[in-house]
């Protein structure tokens, strides 16, 4: 099954599908000093969201984790309101974002791995950990994130990847991470492989970042899922580029290993906050450009195929 904050659905149920986007952040280090980041309205998420479904979206992949201003209620109202199947985050950051007395980097790996595998089966604490009474909601986690810095993992990376693993073994529950710009995926997989994370139950987050055919080709086949999350944020570099990324990857036959996103975690990406591209991007303007290509098997495999399989809780 898929976990969603709304209970449990078969994978062939899921639909279209955003692996790896943001709707609601409401506090946190990153917030408070980057208020862009600041996601605190649930409808303006839904209308969002519903921009998303009027373009054929059915689901997506809340990567927001612990320490961000979850709200796990807010998230299950948003996926009621719009009809939107909604994974949900637990797990880490790159641990910049936390302060140096965070639990996080002084829990032994079995402590940090009790407390994400209460949020995969009994629910996400509305507090996010903070402190020091739990409160759950019903909504429960479907994903566990790790991040690394660029260029950079560590001795704690390596720790929270043991807890990871830990939990992953527990419950089933697949892994999704943030590489910087792209770099340390094969360290990431290392590191996961070594915690008992088979690369099938990994989905790489920002891979595009680092448009490197080959070097993603080897990723693909060590099983790895590779989540395409730049579409419309032309800052990094226009859509042609991950285009024909996934052209080649698609020339490979890495088809079956790639994912679709936005990754639109700041208001000045949402319509609904007066900005742009918006949750819709990618189903109305990016995939009719690899319809165009001839890719439209890739377009089907990445958006409704690959989901179901990647998002599955492992028996």
């Amino acid at each position: 099954m898929i976990r969603t904050v709304t209970g449990d659905r078969d994978p062939s149920d899921l639909g279209v599908t955003m692996a790896h986007e943001h709707l609601l952040m409401t506090g946190g280090w990153p917030v408070r000093h980057e208020p862009d980041f600041r996601l605190d309205s649930v409808d303006a998420a839904v209308a969002e969201v519903g921009r998303f479904a009027g373009a054929g979206g059915a689901a997506l992949v809340e990567m927001t984790p612990l320490g961000f201003g979850r709200d796990p209620d807010g998230l299950a109202e948003v996926s009621r309101r719009t009809g939107v199947a909604v994974v949900a985050a637990t797990g880490f950051h790159k641990l910049g974002y936390y302060a140096d007395t965070h639990w996080l980097h002084h829990y032994t790996e079995e402590q940090i791995a009790d407390l994400l595998v209460a949020e995969l089966v009994e629910g996400l604490d509305r507090g996010g950990y903070e402190g020091p009474l739990v409160d759950r909601s019903p909504a429960r986690a479907g994903v566990v994130k790790l991040a690394t810095e660029y260029h950079r993992a560590g001795p704690a990376v390596e720790r929270l990847a043991a807890a990871i693993g830990l939990a992953h073994t527990r419950t089933g529950a697949p892994v999704s991470t943030h590489t910087e710009k792209g770099t340390m995926a094969h360290a990431q997989l290392d590191l996961l492989e070594a915690a008992g994370v088979a690369p099938d139950a990994v989905i790489l987050g920002h891979v595009d970042h680092n448009p490197d055919p080959g070097l993603l080709g080897e990723l693909a086949s060590r099983g790895a899922y590779l989540c395409c999350d730049m579409p419309g944020r032309v800052k990094y570099g226009p859509d042609s580029q991950t285009l024909d990324l996934l052209a080649a990857l698609d020339a490979a036959g890495h088809r079956d290993r790639i994912l679709l996103a936005g990754d639109l975690a700041r208001r000045s990406y949402w319509p609904a906050y007066g900005g742009g591209p918006g949750l819709d991007y990618v189903l109305t303007t990016f995939v009719p450009r690899l319809h165009a290509m001839g890719l439209d098997r890739l377009a089907e495999q990445a958006l409704v195929v690959n989901p179901a399989r990647a998002l599955r809780l492992r028996a």
